[in-house]
């Protein structure tokens, strides 16, 4: 969420300092009392609600945008669908091989987020079913590092936002089931939800700061705001938002 939030703030003209990190960090760090908004590619998990909770912090939850979660490969790997079984395969370790998956004989090099990441979290929720990510996965740090791993290694698969898209990776069509109804993720098939790994992003914040925070929020749900969030690639979460998907 960082380039989003980074433009958001930038048009909204006001003093914000604002940190990248993880999703877990803004978490902890709004529950820490070091943070204002904490932004987050997840939901909060059960423990961080109690936390919450237990300290006296009752929050407010805002989605700001919407994510198209994209598997990228190289351009020259001649895989170019998957199924979300697969997918829990690789990224469980159970599948190894490309030719398991229809692609040539050579060992898959999985590409993961740290594990601070937001991102980490949504693919072990609704891909892997909570089973970790392979031991020799390599791990790296923020999303641009993932594009560069996956477009200087053959072999290699890993996930992103779809608003850090580009032309030296090739993002993979996915099926929600075992048919053959193959859906490659874009501003358009994330926008009439026929992609099946569409996910919030959210800000949070306390409620008791809520008169410190809420033009900001108001900003970021405005037209204004929200199409910052169509520039830099991402989904809009409000109805109103004129937008010209091509």
């Amino acid at each position: 969420m960082y380039p989003l939030v980074h433009e958001i703030t930038d048009l909204y003209g006001k003093d914000v300092i604002f940190e990248g990190g993880g999703s877990n960090a803004g978490i902890n760090a709004l529950l820490e009392g070091k943070a204002d908004v904490a932004m987050s590619s997840r939901s909060l998990h059960t423990n961080e609600k109690n936390n919450f909770i237990i300290k006296g912090k009752p929050y407010t939850e805002v989605i700001v945008a919407y994510d198209a979660l994209s598997f990228i490969v190289h351009p020259e790997n001649k895989v170019s669908k998957l199924t979300k079984a697969q997918l829990a395969g690789i990224f469980s370790g159970e599948i190894t091989n490309w030719k398991q998956v229809g692609g040539d004989d050579k060992a898959i090099v999985v590409i993961v987020r740290e594990s601070a990441s937001g991102t980490n979290e949504f693919v072990k929720d609704v891909i892997t079913n909570k089973k970790p990510f392979p031991a020799n996965a390599k791990v790296c740090i923020g999303t641009s590092a993932v594009i560069q791993a996956v477009s200087q290694h053959i072999d290699a698969i890993g996930f992103v936002g779809i608003g850090y898209l580009e032309e030296i990776v090739k993002p993979i069509a996915i099926s929600a089931g075992n048919d053959n109804n193959f859906v490659i993720p874009s501003f358009k098939t994330a926008l009439n939800k026929t992609y099946p790994l569409v996910r919030p992003l959210y800000f949070f914040y306390l409620k008791n700061q809520e008169a410190k925070v809420k033009a900001f929020m108001d900003f970021a749900l405005s037209q204004l705001g929200q199409k910052a969030v169509v520039h830099k690639g991402f989904i809009p979460a409000g109805s109103n938002i004129k937008i010209n998907a091509k």
